[in-house]
């Protein structure tokens, strides 16, 4: 039985993963597994498998993987706290706070959250109803808004008064404390409130769950500013949110595109247009919180910014933005020779959708015929390296030496993401020509450059004596039995030495199957990233910081593991004892995945099924390669899988 507090192995332990996928996947038995079509990509044949003994699948087409955590968060666009209570509701598990503090400030935020939903339904009973919202029903039939689209995104009027929300409010039982923190309220420097929205037409921004956190106000008469958006609090957090997610997710999910624009209204005219795939940023640039969002559920993303030259270069931060924090996969690299190595590829393909100038998203969907001008725009958009190198070659002086050098340089980075041989070619003979310079030179810059890595931004935790991850100063460690897994191991020496997330041949996060595991080796490598001293790195406050960003639920996981004793290496000792740990978990997770691809491939030739056959040949191939670089005899695996 798992521990009690280990909410995230009981619930695995209540939920059989066929339960959960078959909700969304229509499975068929496949000797001990089961089989459908992988709901992440487009396919005839089903590849994607569901091992109902280990709690996880695999897609043989796309490599999608994990277990129940894993699929609710990509097939519905959770973070893993989202996964959680939801999976946690289903199997009657009960999520408990660490403390009545935290509680308390979990009822807080419901409470503000209600609040603004009962101001979304005020300002929206005026805009409908109420005499003096007819300048704002007027301009909202000006910009083309119909009633269905008003009441699908519950648009609202805010009345010109320094009152009438705040006493409606406080009125429902709604304490001026709470009205101020959600943001419907201002404090007045000589006392008292006043209503923060004023003679707007009024666009709630929901969470990803569809709760109401915040307003977008558009002014309707002379006030300033223009567009006028709730502060942050600790329900609303505009780096965070895209406005539309929650209408526009299952939309994603199902295209597997998601089309990027500014502004509500952009947002709600084109969800009226039929453009259901489209969301919007709340007058910020991306961050990395938007891409975490949509990386687990978009597969091409198309930025569609302002058509001018700050559209251009808000295009070219958001998609260095992207770039970044899309999930990478492993792909061979082959030679006359044979194997010559792997490389990294992105699996998120970012594309930029150019609009005429001086035209907005809303204006050309309005517009005679506008619907299928957006739909070619949006086949066309350019390849993110296209348009990076017209931005690009447009920023500098390419009439002299250093600007052609800078140009080449900002490029390189862009184009030694293109993993396939041809495609990287062709965009080093474009930059070569769009710069200038001879295609020797520019394929040198791209041999050089190396991507710098951003560092999270966080809070630096206050040193606590005696951290979760290890014992109290002073304190003999005590002895614990060696982790079973492999995973485990490896993690538990990570988290005794976390300089080792920095050294050559440091793990990869891929390299954790199980979504705990992973989760906190992305969280220490971030915490150590973090640290000022690398000569001397302090490990308890290295742990520290990686278990307060964590969610209370992973905590007892990494308190477990972090708790082992691991012996005393030296400086020459550690990056042995690393690298033999790795090799070890890679060779594990290489032999099962050989396993499961032998089991594929037996069960498609006994029922002929040869489009299996034909996606399984080169995956076979190719961790075959991979499998012997570690072990001399592959022919084990298949006498174990026999067994």
């Amino acid at each position: 039985m798992p521990m009690g507090d280990d909410v995230i192995a009981e619930i695995k332990q209540r939920l059989d993963i066929e339960s959960v996928v078959g909700e969304s996947v229509r499975l068929s038995r496949a000797g001990r597994n089961l089989k459908g079509l992988c709901p992440f990509h487009s396919e005839k044949t089903p590849s994607f498998v569901v091992y109902p003994k280990d709690g996880s699948y695999h897609c043989f087409g796309c490599g999608a993987n994990g277990d129940i955590f894993n699929f609710l968060m990509k097939t519905e666009g959770l973070d893993f706290r989202g996964a959680l209570e939801k999976l946690a509701a289903k199997a009657g598990v009960e999520i408990k706070p660490r403390d009545e503090q935290a509680a308390a400030e979990d009822r807080a935020r419901e409470r503000l959250k209600e609040a603004c939903a009962a101001a979304a339904s005020f300002y929206q009973n005026l805009l409908l109803n109420h005499p003096a919202a007819g300048p704002a029903r007027a301009y909202a039939e000006k910009r083309g808004l119909t009633q269905s689209t008003i009441e699908t995104f519950q648009v609202g009027f805010a009345p010109d008064s320094f009152d009438a929300l705040g006493n409606y409010l406080l009125g429902r039982g709604y304490s001026a404390a709470e009205l101020v923190e959600a943001g419907l309220v201002a404090e007045r420097e000589s006392g008292g409130h006043y209503d923060r929205f004023r003679n707007r037409l009024v666009f709630p921004i929901r969470d990803a769950k569809g709760a109401v956190v915040g307003f977008g106000g558009r002014a309707l008469g002379d006030n300033t500013p223009k567009y006028l958006n709730s502060p942050q609090s600790s329900i609303f957090d505009k780096s965070s949110i895209l406005y539309g997610f929650d209408l526009a997710r299952p939309h994603i999910q199902r295209s597997g595109q998601v089309v990027i624009v500014e502004g509500y209204m952009d947002v709600v005219i084109a969800h009226q247009a039929g453009q259901n795939n489209v969301v919007g940023t709340i007058g910020t640039a991306l961050t990395d919180h938007h891409a975490e969002l949509l990386k687990r559920i978009a597969k091409r993303v198309i930025l569609s910014l302002d058509p001018d030259t700050a559209g251009d270069l808000a295009a070219l931060k958001g998609s260095e933005v992207l770039q970044e924090h899309a999930d990478k996969i492993v792909v061979p690299i082959r030679g006359e020779r044979g194997m010559l190595g792997v490389e990294r590829r992105s699996q998120v393909e970012i594309r930029i959708m150019q609009l005429p100038r001086g035209t907005d998203p809303d204006e050309l969907l309005l517009s005679d015929g506008g619907p299928a001008k957006w739909d070619a725009l949006r086949e066309e958009a350019l390849p993110l390296v296209d348009h990076v190198i017209n931005v690009v070659a447009a920023k500098y002086d390419l009439s002299s030496a250093r600007g052609k050098s800078d140009a080449v340089g900002e490029l390189a980075l862009f184009v030694r993401e293109i993993g396939e041989p041809v495609q990287r070619a062709h965009y080093v003979q474009r930059v070569a020509a769009a710069i200038r310079v001879p295609e020797d030179a520019v394929q040198e810059a791209v041999g050089r450059a190396r991507p710098q890595q951003r560092r999270p931004e966080r809070r630096t935790p206050a040193p606590q004596p005696g951290p979760a991850g290890g014992p109290a100063p002073g304190e003999a460690p005590k002895p614990q039995p060696d982790p079973v897994t492999p995973e485990e191991h490896l993690l538990s020496l990570v988290l005794s030495y976390p300089q080792t997330t920095w050294m050559a041949g440091a793990p990869e996060s891929e390299d954790f199957t199980r979504l705990e595991n992973r989760l906190i080796y992305e969280a220490l490598a971030h915490a150590a990233s973090e640290t000022t001293d690398r000569t001397t790195p302090n490990a308890d406050e290295i742990r520290q910081a990686a278990l307060d960003s964590l969610d209370d639920a992973l905590r007892p996981h990494f308190t477990r593991i972090a708790s082992r004793h691991e012996p005393d290496l030296f400086r020459f000792a550690l990056p042995y004892e690393l690298e033999n740990r790795l090799k070890r978990l890679r060779q594990h997770n290489d032999r099962m995945w050989l396993q499961q691809c032998q089991l594929m491939m037996q069960e498609a030739q006994e029922s002929g099924d040869n489009d299996t056959i034909n996606k399984l040949m080169p995956l076979l191939a190719r961790s075959l390669a991979r499998f012997r670089h570690y072990n001399p005899k592959p022919s084990t695996v298949f006498r174990d899988s026999r067994d």
